[in-house]
């Protein structure tokens, strides 16, 4: 049975997420979203915790921006044809 996620595992989960989901952008209404979920996780946000995770979403949206594109899917394989029987020997 996995360990149960602690209030920081799902802050770390939540920022992430919503720096994704925001492509690395976000506005003034979404980061009040955002502080009302980290409230509901059991964080009390006072000036200083919305200072530090606006920092921390500041540097994650340049590691989101400066990440390396996914490699392009290859191409399916073709199927090869089935082996020739052999003839019969004389």
């Amino acid at each position: 049975m996995p360990a149960a996620k602690t209030a920081y595992d799902k802050l770390t989960e939540t920022l992430g997420q919503f720096v994704s989901k925001q492509k690395g952008s976000w506005d003034h209404t979404a980061w009040e979203a955002l502080l009302e979920k980290v409230e509901k996780l059991g964080f009390t946000l006072d000036d200083e915790g919305k200072r530090n995770l606006g920092n921390t979403l500041e540097g994650m949206k340049y590691f989101y921006q400066k990440a390396p594109k996914p490699a392009a899917k290859k191409p399916a394989a073709q199927k090869k044809a089935p082996a020739k029987k052999k003839a019969p020997a004389k």
